[in-house]
């Protein structure tokens, strides 16, 4: 059974901080330290286990008014191919029933791809609104253009709520 070990309660910082640094580029996240750090109630960092607590993945989220933001979603490459990412995702929506957004790289490689094809697979839609996300580590530029996903399809209006409470409280962006 997939569980969901919030990093404060788990043993398994160091699984967390090396899976967290290895899957993400420097770009996509911030420093372990910053996210470890972040004291907003609303903001969660889960240790992904099976039944034994054996420690598989990651799951940063933000749990917002209008929706909940998957930030960060990892299995550890050992695990990978089993279908636990996927049975993890499945049920960390089956958890959060209202809408869900994620960013993912724009599609072109196999690695993209296949993200794109994940997520799609899960009901999640790729919405066509033009997205730049900005940098983690030097305020106020943009950094990365990228797609919003989302469980429900995201009018104009919808996305430029998703866009702005995004900047504003995980970028801190203010340009």
């Amino acid at each position: 059974m997939i569980q969901f070990v919030p990093l404060g309660e788990s043993h398994e910082t160091h699984f967390a901080q090396e899976l967290f640094e290895s899957a993400f580029p420097d770009e996509e996240r911030p420093s372990f330290e910053d996210v470890e750090e972040r004291e907003q109630q609303n903001f969660h960092f889960e240790v992904i286990t099976l039944d034994d607590d054996e420690a598989i993945g990651l799951l940063t989220y933000w749990d917002f008014d209008e929706f909940v933001y998957v930030e960060h979603f990892a299995i550890d490459t050992e695990f990978r191919g089993r279908g636990l990412g996927r049975a993890a995702f499945l049920e960390f929506m089956s958890q959060h029933t209202d809408q869900m957004v994620l960013e993912i790289e724009l599609p072109g490689n196999d690695s993209s791809d296949r993200r794109m094809e994940f997520y799609t697979d899960m009901g999640l839609f790729a919405n066509p609104q033009e997205y730049w996300q900005p940098s983690y580590h030097k305020s106020n530029e943009l950094a990365l253009r990228m797609i919003i996903m989302s469980k429900y399809e995201l009018d104009d209006d919808d996305f430029e709520t998703v866009r702005s409470t995004l900047y504003k409280n995980v970028y801190r962006y203010t340009k």
